[in-house]
């Protein structure tokens, strides 16, 4: 049979759009296979970490909250920074550690680690309570005006270390604090994976390690809910109402098949709010964490006792209470 030059030309073109039809499926399909390899990454990690704090401005987040926001006391959250790594060490949990490390209104030195079943600690002690308010006679008080080598050690902005073993009989259970690092971690990672199940991911055309996901309030929403109640039950009671549902935009960026930052515009869940205030969650090279050197240890049971009100009513602010 002879075959018509109709007959090629239509099923060239058939090929083509076929073809230019599948490209685009491919390029939509891989950001979002970018994506989630990179958070897998992530997951499976032996040691990471991430960094949260806000970015933008300050007054537009002032103008969303209204007359309820302090501009000093948000002010002080843009100044703040957290910072959470673990180091999984070897096959078992037992050599598993954390790290937490604080930026308090620019004051920057505090730091909490999780080694070997023992608590170490060291912060600016001095500088962060006349920050928020303290007296010499508070700080006097609070010190044990030299009573103990532990708190002494402290005030002087050195290590020390506490028997996590000797806290199960304050707090009725043993803390872990490296389980709860880990357990943020995976809460974050599915989190995404979730609030992008369904979403529409495209790279940014002037920044190709830029990533754009558009999902939905509610889904960031229920998703934000979950992963701050799964590692701490408290908050789920401070959440506010849920938004109006709408488009959201998520920021991500993937440098060389990893997860480098997250980025969200918090203003976008308040109704008839402008401008960007992002929450950012940057990720930080993996490291392991060691003992700290020349440690003191603490003696839980001749620590002084603060008083409760007055100026030292701001320091409620460094201990979550």
């Amino acid at each position: 049979m002879r075959t018509s030059v109709a007959g090629v030309v239509a099923g060239a073109v058939t090929l083509t759009l076929a073809g230019g039809c599948a490209a685009q499926q491919i390029q939509a399909l891989e950001p979002k296979l970018e994506l989630r390899n990179a958070a897998q990454q992530l997951a499976d990690a032996q040691q990471a970490g991430f960094t949260i704090k806000l970015t933008g401005n300050p007054a537009d987040l002032v103008a969303a909250v209204g007359k309820e926001a302090d501009a000093a006391t948000v002010d002080q959250l843009f100044n703040s920074s957290i910072t959470m790594a673990y180091d999984k060490g070897g096959a078992g949990a037992e050599d598993d550690a954390s790290s937490l490390s604080a930026t308090i209104d620019g004051v920057t030195g505090t730091e909490i680690r999780y080694v070997g079943r023992t608590l170490y600690a060291k912060a600016p002690v001095t500088e962060l309570a006349k920050k928020f308010g303290a007296t010499p006679a508070d700080l006097k008080q609070l010190s044990g005006a030299g009573s103990n080598p532990g708190t002494d050690a402290l005030f002087a902005g050195k290590w020390v270390s506490v028997d996590t073993s000797e806290l199960t009989g304050l707090t009725g259970a043993e803390p872990t604090p490296d389980a709860q690092s880990r357990k943020a971690v995976d809460e974050l990672t599915k989190a995404a994976t979730n609030l992008l199940e369904g979403a529409e991911v495209v790279r940014d055309s002037a920044d190709d390690k830029h990533l754009i996901a558009t999902s939905s309030t509610a889904k960031a929403y229920a998703e934000a809910k979950r992963v701050a109640t799964a590692v701490e039950p408290s908050l789920a009671s401070e959440f506010p109402k849920a938004p109006a549902d709408r488009p959201i935009v998520l920021d991500l960026w993937i440098d060389g098949g990893k997860l480098t930052a997250v980025e969200i515009n918090v203003l976008q869940f308040a109704d008839g709010a402008t401008g960007r205030v992002a929450a950012r969650l940057e990720m930080t090279t993996g490291a392991p964490i060691a003992t700290p050197e020349g440690a003191t240890k603490v003696d839980l049971g001749n620590l002084p006792q603060p008083a409760i009100g007055g100026s030292l009513g701001g320091l409620g602010d460094l201990t979550g209470e």
